[in-house]
């Protein structure tokens, strides 16, 4: 079984930000899932859309490890997983076309650091120095939501990636794929 070295994980992110589920399959099809569980979780549910051949039953395995594993985010990721696999576990979160990478990042700034701001409208993450602008499309208070400095995730990139999906499920919402 091949393991998860610097340029098998590249492709995996690769294959998630462009929801490539082809390429996800065949990187996964011989590696462990645990350590890249939220990233496989992600490319899995659009490789299983896709209809793409051999991920629906690597899509069930990562659903036997989510549920398993109960770390931040594993709930909400196997509630997508059982969706697309046809078993929905309850009403779908509204989606938001938000870099979930980003927004992990912008949870893991140092406790006390300015706060980064997601616009609710357009799933942008602004730094926070960035003016907010309504641009006639509301009020700017629901329209934003401060993202708190919680510190750096002690649990790696993996571990980061759960905390944001569950920062953001708080909100009521799930991400999605940001298209261009």
């Amino acid at each position: 079984m091949s393991q998860w070295d610097s340029g098998a994980l590249s492709r995996l992110r690769a294959a998630a930000y462009h929801r490539d589920g082809a390429a996800a399959v065949a990187l996964l099809r011989d590696r462990p899932l645990g350590p890249v569980l939220q990233y496989a979780g992600d490319v899995l549910v659009a490789a299983v859309e896709a209809g793409t051949e051999g991920a629906a039953g690597l899509a069930r395995k990562a659903l036997v490890e989510l549920d398993g594993r109960g770390e931040p985010g594993d709930v909400e990721l196997a509630a997508e997983v059982a969706a697309a696999l046809g078993c929905p576990r309850r009403d779908a979160l509204p989606g938001l076309a938000v870099d979930l990478t980003a927004l992990a990042v912008a949870l893991g700034q140092e406790i006390g650091s300015a706060p980064w701001i997601l616009d609710l409208e357009r799933g942008d993450l602004l730094e926070p120095d960035e003016p907010l602008e309504d641009g006639g499309l509301g009020d700017v208070r629901e329209r934003y939501v401060a993202v708190p400095a919680l510190g750096p995730e002690p649990g790696g990139e993996e571990a980061a990636r759960g905390r944001a999906r569950r920062w953001l499920a708080g909100l009521g919402l799930r991400a999605v794929s940001r298209s261009l």
